[in-house]
């Protein structure tokens, strides 16, 4: 099969440029503010050279095209149309042997409640502008429909991946654990019914990814599990406090988001799971 994919594409050139790798997803993949920007990324997609997409494909000298961006969504990753932006699962070619997925919480408002809650209990950390876009929480019933959709969509995505490249290897990665399994601190200034509700969310939304990683045959990393113990309010956090940062060039750390522990704890996980291959 590999020989006639090869001949395929020695004839018209189909598959000259096709990538080893392909990471999909959102800026829990994307890695906002940790180094560097990665070399010719979409500025607005706060995308690391230190991600564990860029990690991983230097540890293994694999050839990478990251499309992960901060704010994507599954339907991001299917049809495109962020900011004008393809959709990641394009990027997916004959010759590709891997897909990371780490996408589902933009769905769901995850980040968008958290933020807006904590503007609610620290109001003096977002500015005027930015409060407008990032400080209205979603209600419950839109996080509801969100939700019922959402299986669909992750489903689709190992499909794509499988159309685009027969014999791909797809592995889910879900997100980092961001808040403690009980308890409350004043890195995430919400209350205690929103520590709930967000604690809620996040439950569902992992169990929907391994439940779908299960059920497609695809790989799994479980992030949460490997950065348990370094939520937001552990002593040795994992990931950022409820904090906007952005440097001269506009790359810059978005709250409750990994940092490079968090990243290089899941490029070595998910270059154990690949073994030898």
């Amino acid at each position: 099969m590999r020989s006639v994919v090869a001949l395929v594409c020695a004839a018209f050139f189909l598959c000259a440029a096709a990538p080893e790798y392909v990471a999909v997803g959102s800026s829990f993949a994307a890695g906002p503010g940790i180094g560097v920007r990665a070399a010719g990324s979409v500025v607005r997609c706060l995308q690391s050279a230190s991600n564990y997409p860029h990690l991983l494909a230097r540890k293994r000298g694999w050839t990478l095209e990251d499309r992960t961006c901060s704010g994507a969504t599954t339907q991001d990753v299917l049809m495109g149309g962020q900011g004008g932006l393809p959709a990641q699962i394009d990027a997916v070619a004959p010759g590709t042997r891997l897909v990371t997925v780490t996408v589902g919480g933009n769905d769901v408002f995850y980040m968008r409640n958290l933020w807006a809650w904590s503007c609610d209990g620290a109001p003096g950390v977002v500015g005027t502008f930015l409060r407008l876009r990032v400080c209205n929480a979603a209600p419950p019933d839109r996080v509801e429909a969100a939700f019922a959709g959402l299986e669909a969509q992750l489903r689709e995505i190992v499909r794509q991946a499988r159309v685009r490249a027969p014999g791909v290897r797809v592995i889910f990665v879900d997100y980092v654990t961001v808040l403690p399994e009980h308890g409350m601190c004043a890195r995430a200034p919400m209350n205690a019914a929103q520590y709930d509700m967000a604690r809620a969310v996040a439950r569902r939304l992992l169990e929907m990814t391994h439940k779908v990683a299960v059920e497609t045959h695809a790989g799994l990393v479980r992030a949460s599990e490997l950065t348990r113990g370094h939520d937001v309010c552990s002593a040795d956090p994992w990931l950022t406090g409820f904090a906007f940062t952005r440097g001269v060039d506009g790359f810059g750390t978005l709250p409750y988001h990994p940092t490079q522990a968090s990243m290089d704890a899941v490029a070595r996980a998910l270059d154990g799971v690949l073994g030898a291959s």
